[in-house]
């Protein structure tokens, strides 16, 4: 098993637990040691829950489609060198996701609460 196999179950793990801390800390009032910390998502209770609980979903999502492309590609690829090459286009996708998402989460708290519209 390629080490970056072994990278993008670990990273694709880390992104769904991060997914489901962030869902659970949505509704926690006051509590800000875990979760989405941005000064906009941090700016009020309601922010808070509204950013934990969108990139929350997204990152249960990115984190189960990339574990399952992982795990796919291990079995359906034979080729080691192309079984690499697939597996770091997944870690790609990983990463792109995931601060894509972010970016998201941002521009969506940006649009609903920022109050220097």
């Amino acid at each position: 098993m390629s080490i970056v196999v072994i990278v993008n179950m670990i990273v694709s793990l880390g992104i769904l637990l991060g997914g489901l801390s962030m869902k659970q800390s949505s509704g926690s009032s006051g509590d800000y040691s875990m979760g989405f910390r941005t000064k906009r998502a941090m700016s009020s209770n309601n922010a808070w829950s509204f950013a934990n609980q969108k990139c929350g979903i997204l990152w249960l999502i990115i984190g189960i489609i990339s574990f399952i492309l992982t795990v796919s590609a291990v079995f359906m690829i034979q080729n080691e060198r192309t079984g690499s090459i697939v597996q770091v286009i997944i870690l790609v996708f990983i990463i792109v996701s995931a601060i894509a998402s972010a970016i998201m989460v941002e521009k969506q708290l940006k649009s609903r609460f920022d109050n220097n519209k």
